[in-house]
């Protein structure tokens, strides 16, 4: 039993490390040194990576609440939360504030992925015009934005949520 619980803690682990990692190299390391190459090989690059990263986000999403809702399940303390007096306690208020987190994160990758992501990376036709050319151009740098600003949320709230864990693995917040 006991090397059952360590492999989801690990697994959960590594899930949340995955995500957090990857949006932090996204979003503090990799976008910045976009503006050192030419812009059609920023693209280009913009576009593989971001579809290998938009993969390994939804996966660690994915993976985060698997992990952890059997972990409880395991402990048996999967039925407490469906009751408010959980939620009394520190470990309660600490958790719900990293679901709370995570639900945010589902929502911002999802924008992320299937809003903003094809209004950035636009293919065109051969033919298209100059004026379609510009029209994309423009279009791409404005959706763009809101891609960084929703990826630096990204970074910071799973940072957050991971502090949290870590307050979590030894008995959650003091209430007083």
């Amino acid at each position: 039993m006991m090397i059952v619980l360590q492999a989801l803690v690990a697994l959960h682990l590594l899930f949340a490390a995955a995500f957090v990692g990857s949006n932090i190299f996204l979003d503090f390391l990799l976008t910045p040194r976009l503006d050192l190459i030419s812009p059609g090989q920023a693209a280009r690059l913009g576009d593989k990576l971001g579809t290998d990263f938009a993969i390994l986000n939804w996966i660690a999403l994915g993976g985060l609440p698997l992990s952890g809702l059997t972990l409880l399940w395991q402990t048996g303390t999967l039925d407490q939360l469906l009751t408010l007096d959980f939620y009394d306690g520190g470990y309660g208020v600490g958790l719900a504030i990293m679901m709370t987190i995570w639900l945010s994160l589902v929502v911002t990758a999802t924008i992320l992925t299937f809003y903003l992501r094809p209004r950035v990376v636009v293919k065109l036709p051969y033919d298209a015009s100059r004026q379609d050319v510009e029209n994309s151009r423009l279009d791409a740098v404005k959706y763009a934005k809101y891609m960084r600003w929703l990826a630096r949320y990204n970074a910071i709230a799973s940072s957050t949520a991971l502090m949290i864990g870590g307050v979590l693995r030894w008995g959650g917040f003091t209430l007083g």
